[in-house]
């Protein structure tokens, strides 16, 4: 820098700016020269040149542009900032070099035209083998030694020279010739494989143990997984590929089976196929498809007993997007559903906490207050007990108070209900002075007083007046007009104690006497010690539930509340529901279909799969990740080791600074500025395509909207359930997307050449990805191939996380401070001026003054609060993994290892009935070991008291199974015994079962009732004595009695999930209806209990007999209800025939299926079967007739005296 004289002070060149200003008119700025200078500070801060650098750069620039001689040559800035483009798209360091030589080499030699000068800097050949194998040596996280490359070099360059001189390579052996093998059978099917892909297939193929690789996105990943599947195939191995999509693997098996098939190795996909095909796939030598399938089969095969897998054995697992299966996705639990209809009776429970929940409200940051008391309650509740006070004991001191009128508390004892109108008039003000006369009459009574005042703010009316008693503290309370209170709570953990409180005096354990208040949730005594044990957790999801929005962490679709997977993938993720109340909270808040919690009986997960192949898991990816993460994967997969492969051409991603802005305001004014900016036309380029990726499906609309008309053409690609096929044709100049992290991960985007001409597909980032994985995954859509693009990243402050934000705003305080006294926009004006006069005034101090400014300008250090911020997610990164090993894979083994001797538990119980156990009993077993892990499983707990424990209990639950009684005390498994038995003939049995059921629960035994009428009837059928008739008509009565239960607590689930609806979405009505159709049910068995009752009484008044007819529980109500599921079925019997799981989900997902769902549903807790009866009133002699007639008449006058007496 010294011959642009460095040491000319600051202030000797603002006092040469301020004389040309005087000396000089003023010229009117020019756009393009401000353009120039941004690409010029575009050097420093994005392909990171030196300022002395880039200022030497554009002083070559300005020699040769002052060398050239033609008529037609454009201006200097012009010609520049062309020159640049050509530099920033084709990503051109300092380093950079071609066999002329470096940039500032061409630029000076006069013998090179501009636009072959442009066409050197475009073209950009293939890397050979030594720059490959040098770049792999100098990544630092690489785990190679030389020995291992030497081999690489070895083999490639063996292979490589034979398939370019196509010999046939009957002198190679070993990998030699098996690489050539594959290379051929590549090269006749698609193409010949690059040098990386060769290099990466030896890399793997050369590991003993597993190995991951980092292959860059539009490397070719399909290519070297087939290559090295076919290889251990050829070794005898099964070969398990496991994509991340079923999309994904049926297109990789699609692109690949002719390969496969010219190396003569058998090959299938397992998704979208029934066991009698999936017992095929599992046969072949390589199977593709998702882990979610291979755990699912592998769950079937053994906890289903399918004889999915036959003899297949876990021996070589290749993982693509592995970072994404292994890390982010590897806590994921699949699991087959497994029907336990009992836990329907947790539905008022949980309606009546979202409604708990919902009568809590913040009203400040820091205050939330409950729901609205009336004064006297709120009294009474705070006395200390055993004092002798009621109601309205405290209501004639508010009458004598003067807060209730005279006679006021005399009206009340007569009608409770005018209270309200009673109090109307009472101020809050009013309220205080009761407040304190009630403290000075019951001084176990301490409240601390605040009301609204009419600016809105809180206000205490009684701070200071009052000392606290020993060991209580002053009970926080907002008072309102009309005679009503709020308790207030400071903090979550009192918010969530005190709805706790709520709930559990609205709860009661059956068997209990029924109360007339038709608010109480019942739940029988069997799932008493889950619903202690889970209360608190369902209490938080309920008040999170209220946090989530639509299009964030959820969607509404027409088969219910499906989760995305915002963060990472963007995907819609249809088959994963909630646990532990969180999916009924978010269907109760859209009023979706209300789904039954469920208790998982089974689940495999991501890492307890593939820890299974042990040491032969070889996975590829686009973004291994940093240290943190290798280490990580390392750690949970022994023997592992990591490569990243270079790309076979020079990346050409040109990242433009991210910035930080303050509000979303600005956020989306910004976004639009630079989506316009690319999409249209400037002096130095044609319009670009642009990607848009948003954090969420709302903030996509939100920026689709924002755009509007400035951008006609732009397409939202926000679900995976949509038809997204628009998305991927080759986009044009001007086309905009705006997308998800669906369109990151694995989405190939085609653009035209022109766009590649103006600098190819543009990339814009408007959040802060969750790790620096997700963030290289969405930048990994353009600049793909040694084609040229762009990317950049602008976030919003508001959307960061509390930690992030402050980070971000103490960045700005710290750049604001230190340009207080910034004189940078003076030197920006003054090289302006100067560019513009450069032309007519040519000379060696000119051009030094123009150099010596730029340095100055591109010395100036940028806003950094991107790369803090960047630095603050990373150690986060690093925390979230370090709990990721300590915490949540120690839980997952944990639960994995009792799954699996619960397996061993299963084998048994298999082995003992000759591979045919009832279906009651294996039933009964699986829910009590599924509510054994509900209610016992403790993560702190070690694993061999937990085993112990699961030993001892499962031991007892079979013993009582062989005893014919339920493990877990479950009426509806009496229920469910004494079905079986009645099928098999025997009555007797039966109805003990039955009896059993009755005396576990009888508030819930409607349909041990109702089978233990029918069996006795049946057992002496066509000859019922009256004593028989008599104990049916008890029975059905008792049904009945039930039944009503079951109507009522369906009436309260309704009553509590209409609190607080949001109506977000079309589909409002989805859960009335679904409410409607469970009581509707319900409705044709009591009218069904009601006629069979009317029957058996004309029947026990006339001494006839009946005959019943049994029919199954789809026989209940009228076949016309059928006919909307029927009709809407055979409009899909294409989905039917193709299986498509989207669809078909959707498809039962119909409002015309539900009525067939809950009478499967009445089937699964005990009514299998349905009765109706015919009456034979002439089967018996007359002198039986007579004797049954007088018997009743008798009984009816015993009956009346005994009441008269009474």
């Amino acid at each position: 820098m010294d011959e642009y004289d460095r040491d000319t002070g600051e202030e000797e060149l603002v006092k040469r700016f301020r004389t040309f200003l005087f000396t000089q008119s003023l010229l009117t700025p020019n756009k393009n020269e401000e353009l120039l200078l941004n690409k010029l500070q575009g050097l420093v801060t994005n392909i990171k040149w030196s300022p002395t650098d880039a200022t030497d750069l554009f002083n070559a620039l300005l020699k040769r542009f002052e060398r050239s001689t033609t008529n037609d040559r454009l201006p200097l800035p012009l010609w520049m900032l062309k020159m640049l483009h050509c530099i920033e798209i084709n990503y051109i360091t300092p380093s950079w070099r071609c066999q002329t030589g470096t940039l500032i080499e061409l630029v000076r030699d006069e013998t090179v035209t501009d636009e072959n000068l442009k066409k050197c800097l475009a073209d950009d050949t293939e890397k050979n083998l030594d720059e490959i194998l040098e770049e792999i040596r100098q990544q630092k996280l690489n785990q190679i030694d030389e020995k291992l490359l030497d081999d690489v070099r070895d083999i490639v360059s063996s292979v490589d020279e034979d398939l370019t001189l196509h010999n046939n390579g009957s002198q190679q052996s070993g990998l030699k010739k098996d690489l050539l093998e594959l290379c051929q059978a590549a090269e006749k099917t698609h193409f010949r494989p690059r040098l990386t892909q060769m290099v990466s297939w030896c890399i793997m193929a050369l590991s003993k143990t597993g190995r991951l690789v980092q292959v860059g996105t539009g490397e070719g990943k399909s290519c070297i997984v087939a290559m090295f599947a076919a290889f251990r195939a050829m070794r005898g191995d099964k070969v398990d590929i496991m994509s991340s999509s079923p999309v994904l693997a049926e297109r990789d098996l699609k692109d690949w089976r002719e390969f496969y098939k010219v190396l003569n190795i058998s090959v299938d996909c397992n998704t979208n196929k029934q066991d009698k095909d999936l017992k095929k796939c599992y046969k072949c030598q390589v199977v593709y498809g998702t882990v979610e399938e291979f755990a699912g089969d592998w769950l079937r095969h053994h906890f289903k007993r399918t004889d999915i897998f036959g003899q297949r054995q876990f021996q070589c697992a290749i993982v693509d997007e592995v970072d994404s299966l292994m890390l982010d996705k590897g806590l994921h639990v699949v699991y087959i559903s497994s029907d336990m209809p009992a836990l329907q009776h947790l539905n008022p429970l949980l309606a009546f906490i979202w409604a708990t929940a919902n009568q809590f409200s913040k009203i400040s940051t820091e205050t939330t207050v409950g729901r609205k008391y009336p004064f006297h309650h709120v009294v009474l509740e705070n006395i200390t007990k055993g004092k002798y006070v009621d109601e309205f004991t405290i209501l004639q001191m508010a009458e004598d108070t003067g807060i209730l009128g005279k006679g006021s508390v005399r009206d009340l004892r007569k009608n409770p209900s005018l209270l309200t109108e009673k109090t109307a008039s009472v101020t809050a003000n009013q309220l205080a002075k009761f407040f304190e006369t009630a403290e000075s009459r019951f001084p176990s009574c301490q409240f601390a007083l605040h009301c609204v005042n009419n600016d809105g703010a809180i206000e205490e009316l009684n701070k200071g007046q009052q000392i606290e008693m020993a060991g209580r503290q002053r009970v926080p309370l907002l008072l309102r007009n009309g005679g009503f209170c709020q308790y207030m709570y400071s903090d979550e953990e009192s918010v969530q104690r005190a709805a706790e409180t709520e709930i559990k005096r609205a709860l009661h354990f059956t068997p209990c006497e029924l109360s007339q208040d038709k608010s109480s949730c019942y739940v029988p005594g069997f799932l008493s010690d889950l619903v202690k044990s889970k209360l608190k957790v369902w209490i938080e999801n309920a008040f999170y539930a209220q946090t989530m929005t639509m299009d964030h962490e959820y969607i509404a679709e027409t088969h219910g509340i499906v989760p995305v997977d915002y963060s990472c993938t963007g995907v819609v993720e249809n088959n994963m529901k909630w646990s532990d109340g969180l999916q009924q909270f978010l269907e109760m808040k859209h009023q979706s279909k209300l789904s039954d919690m469920t208790a998982i009986t089974n689940y495999m997960s991501n890492v307890g799969l593939l820890q299974k192949y042990e040491d032969q898991i070889f996975g590829i990816s686009g973004t291994l990740g940093q240290q943190a993460e290798t280490e990580t994967l390392q750690k949970i997969y022994k023997g592992i080791k990591t490569c990243q492969i270079p790309s076979f051409k020079r990346r050409k991603l040109f990242e433009v600074e991210g910035v930080i802005v303050d509000d979303e305001k600005e956020w989306i004014e910004k976004i639009c500025h630079v989506v316009n900016g690319q999409t249209n036309s400037t002096p130095y380029r044609d319009p670009r395509a642009v990607l848009v990726i948003c954090e969420t499906i709302n903030r996509a609309k939100v920026l689709h909207k924002a755009l509007g008309g400035k951008v006609p053409n732009k397409k939202l690609y926000i679900s995976n359930n949509m038809d997204n096929s628009e998305v991927f044709k080759e986009l044009q100049a001007g086309n905009v997307i705006i997308a998800t992290n669906l369109a990151g991960r694995g989405t190939d985007l085609k653009v035209s050449d022109d766009v590649k001409k103006a600098g190819g597909l543009f990339v814009l980032q408007t959040f802060l990805p969750k790790n620096a994985r997700v963030e290289a995954q969405a930048f990994g859509r353009t600049a793909r191939q040694g084609s040229p693009g762009s990317a950049q990243l602008v976030v919003c402050s508001s959307h960061l996380s509390d930690t992030l934000k402050l980070l971000a705003l103490m960045g700005k305080l710290q750049y604001l401070l230190e340009n207080i006294t910034d004189v940078m926009p003076v030197y920006q004006d003054l090289f302006v001026k100067q560019l513009q006069l450069y032309p007519n005034s040519q000379g060696h101090d000119k051009s030094q003054h123009l150099l010596l400014t730029l340095w100055h300008i591109l010395t100036k250090t940028s806003d950094s609060r991107i790369k803090t911020v960047k630095i603050a997610r990373n150690y986060h990164v690093q925390k979230t993994f370090a709990r990721f090993l300590e915490c949540d894979i120690p839980v997952i083994k944990k639960k994995e290892e009792l799954f699996s001797q619960y397996l061993d538990i299963l084998d048994e119980v298999y082995k003992n009935s000759n591979n045919k156990p009832a279906d009651s009993d294996l039933s009964a077993l699986n829910e009590f070991w599924g509510m054994w892990l509900l209610t016992n499983f403790n993560e702190d707990d070690s694993i061999v008291d937990l085993k112990k424990k699961l030993t001892e209990d499962l031991k007892t639950a079979r013993q009582k199974l062989r005893w014919k009684e339920s493990p877990s005390s479950n009426l509806h498994h009496y229920t469910a015994f004494g079905n079986e038995l009645q099928e098999k003939g025997h009555l007797r049995e039966s109805i003990k079962m039955y009896t059993k059921a009755i005396q576990e629960d009888h508030c819930w035994a409607a349909f041990a009732y109702y089978n233990r009428a029918f069996a006795s009837l049946t057992q002496k059928d066509g000859h019922q004595d009256p004593s028989c008739i008599d104990q049916a008509l008890e029975d059905l009565q008792n049904a009945l009695r039930s039944v009503e239960l079951y109507c009522e607590q369906i009436e309260v689930t309704w009553r509590y999930s209409k609190q607080q609806i949001e109506n977000l979405h079309s589909d409002s009505d989805r859960f009335d209806s679904h409410i409607k159709v469970r009581y509707q049910v319900l409705l044709c068995l009591k009218k069904n209990i009601n006629e069979a009752t009317g029957k058996l009484e004309r029947t026990r008044d006339t001494g006839g007999v009946v005959k019943l007819n049994k029919k199954l529980v789809y026989f209940l109500v009228s076949s016309k209800l059928f006919l909307p599921m029927v009709k809407h079925t055979l409009k899909s019997l294409n989905l039917i025939y193709f299986r498509d799981p989207l669809k078909m989900l959707q498809l039962i997902s119909d409002p015309s299926f539900d009525i067939s769902i809950e009478l499967k549903c009445l089937e699964s807790l005990g009514l299998s079967h349905v009765y109706t009866l015919d009456t034979l009133p002439f089967l018996k002699r007359p002198s039986s007739m007579i004797h049954s007639v007088l018997h009743r008449v008798l009984d009816r006058v015993l009956r009346s005296f005994k009441c008269l007496f009474k």
